[in-house]
């Protein structure tokens, strides 16, 4: 399985609005009942929820996978829908989650939410609530609460919440993960930087601006690709940082617009991680680099470098922007929820990784309206 695994240790730009339909007060964690795994060899019939960019790619990605169906699409688009129905002849294509979970509706397993981040909630409120395993597109959640929340519920309604962290699985962080163990040492140090020279847009149909919305998105860079790269530093150090310290910068400084560029620097106490991000760089470029006490490793866009116990190395990968979807990470990470779903003593891990990411992203805002200060975690 190509990079580091969730248990046991996005391009969400889909159509939200009224997916969820009257199901919006679900949920709350009054009842509790036993876990209910599902067996590797099982197939899983899943609801894609949000058919935009990351639901178009998620059709396709459990198409080429074994064991696992797509039973239905819900996008609130009749643009969206229409396209879903040509390209899922044999499956259900509806209006709203309510559509779904309602008598008559398609049985299936999973919910996989592919909305735009201000519906990830609520949708994953009422799939946990109508006995659904979900699998839902970052971030989870912006907020520890809501993330304490959501995990609390799945493990009341003994459901897995998985979250769609791609990056984790992806032949990057393979790289990055096997310097970490065993190439540069102790891990002291981290940067990722991460330029654009604009953000990625939605579909045609439902607001294909919706990352520069503060009601769709719920933030901006730092929210959005900044979440991928604090769960990747999560998986690297091993535990969430101790405090942390952050810098935005909003179009023309208005406090009411998202962010379109941030400076993160996670503080683990005897290591650190530096994260730079960007809409406004004027290029696209990505690099991620691990240091250590006995070497370092570094990947600028696909090209990977090191020097290592080993001696000085070099190799090529494919560089992560080539494609917003990353449809080619898909079957890594579906692997890695199929070995979780089917071992309740795992189910953990994905639960804390939610709840520490959502801890990092809100304190990180919270140490960017206090001017950059640094703030616990």
């Amino acid at each position: 399985m190509s990079g580091t695994a969730i248990g046991g240790s996005g391009a969400d730009d889909a159509g939200g609005a009224n997916v969820l339909s009257g199901a919006g007060g679900a949920g709350g964690a009054a009842r509790t009942v036993p876990p209910v795994p599902v067996g590797r060899g099982a197939t899983v019939a899943v609801a894609v929820v949000g058919f935009g960019t990351a639901g178009g790619a998620r059709l396709s990605g459990y198409g080429s996978v074994p064991g696992a169906e797509v039973a239905a699409v819900v996008d609130p688009s009749p643009e969206r829908r229409a396209q879903a129905a040509r390209l899922l002849p044999h499956g259900r294509v509806l209006a709203s989650l309510d559509e779904l979970t309602a008598p008559g509706g398609p049985a299936v397993d999973v919910v996989d939410v592919c909305t735009p981040p201000a519906f990830h909630g609520p949708l994953t409120r009422a799939a946990l609530a109508a006995g659904l395993h979900v699998v839902c597109e970052k971030p989870v959640a912006a907020r520890g609460a809501e993330a304490r929340e959501l995990t609390a519920l799945a493990a009341a309604r003994g459901r897995l919440l998985f979250p769609s962290h791609n990056y984790g699985t992806s032949p990057l962080m393979r790289t990055l993960r096997e310097a970490v163990d065993g190439g540069v040492g102790r891990l002291e140090s981290a940067t990722f930087r991460v330029l654009r020279d604009r953000h990625a847009r939605g579909v045609p149909g439902y607001a294909p601006d919706w990352r520069r919305s503060p009601d769709l998105a719920g933030g901006g860079i730092l929210l959005d690709h900044g979440t991928h790269c604090v769960y990747m530093a999560l998986r690297l150090f091993g535990r969430a940082p101790v405090k942390l310290s952050c810098d935005v910068e909003r179009p023309g400084g208005d406090p009411s617009a998202v962010d379109e560029a941030a400076r993160l620097r996670l503080d683990f106490g005897d290591a650190r991680c530096d994260i730079e991000l960007s809409w406004i760089s004027g290029e696209r470029s990505n690099h991620y680099s691990v240091s250590g006490s006995s070497g370092w490793l570094r990947v600028d866009d696909g090209e990977v470098s090191a020097r290592t116990a080993a001696g000085p190395w070099r190799r090529s990968l494919v560089s992560p922007s080539k494609d917003q979807t990353h449809l080619e990470w898909f079957a890594p990470m579906y692997e890695d929820f199929r070995r979780v779903l089917a071992d309740p003593l795992l189910w953990d891990g994905p639960a804390r990784e939610i709840v520490d990411t959502a801890r990092v992203v809100e304190a990180a805002y919270a140490s960017a309206d206090a001017g950059g200060r640094p703030v616990p975690v």
